[in-house]
């Protein structure tokens, strides 16, 4: 007995995992990187499916699908690591360095300048989120009206610039996405 596929209410195939639900809305359920299940939804399946009227505009099952198995398959962390903010990918980096120079009082320097510039304004982004076009406004804003200088500005992408590879080795990010964003001042 061959079994039947699954149909939403246009007749389309529906693949493993998604669904239609009574209201219209189409879900796919899945298992993220660390075994729990998880469900997105969506009011379209394809891309070429009109949107339903006053509805935000947004990605349709079948994009966010792709994007979460590509993370998945890339060894992205997607659901829980992309909660986690600059602040916290910056506390991360920091307690782990250990050898920094106590002398010279590096590291205080280095939590100084992140608490009093970037903490509350791009370190409360999600990792995720922040791109180059969002450093470089931040950089922009340091120079012009914060009246930075150079040495004050490599400090802080000396701090950046780790962090952001640490989000990238640890899964927080593809490497594509973001580490190519910040490696030299966009100025």
């Amino acid at each position: 007995m061959a079994s039947t596929k699954r149909k939403d209410n246009r007749g389309r195939i529906l693949k493993d995992g998604e669904s239609q639900r009574p209201d219209g809305t189409y879900r796919y359920r899945y298992t993220d990187a660390l075994g729990k299940r998880r469900d997105i939804y969506s009011s379209r399946l394809v891309a070429t499916d009109k949107p339903v009227p006053g509805s935000k505009s947004e990605l349709s099952l079948r994009e966010k699908e792709k994007l979460i198995n590509r993370d998945l398959d890339d060894g992205i962390k997607a659901q829980v690591e992309n909660k986690a903010t600059l602040n916290d990918l910056f506390r991360l980096y920091i307690s782990g360095k250990t050898k920094l120079k106590q002398s010279t009082k590096t590291k205080t320097n280095y939590i100084y300048m992140y608490e009093k510039y970037v903490q509350d304004t791009l370190g409360i982004k999600q990792i995720k989120t922040i791109k180059y076009s969002t450093i470089y406004s931040f950089y922009c804003n340091l120079i012009d009206n914060l009246g930075f200088k150079p040495n004050s500005m490599e400090t802080i992408h000396t701090i950046l610039h780790p962090v952001f590879r640490l989000a990238v080795r640890d899964n927080y990010i593809p490497l594509n996405e973001q580490i190519q964003k910040i490696d030299k001042i966009p100025l």
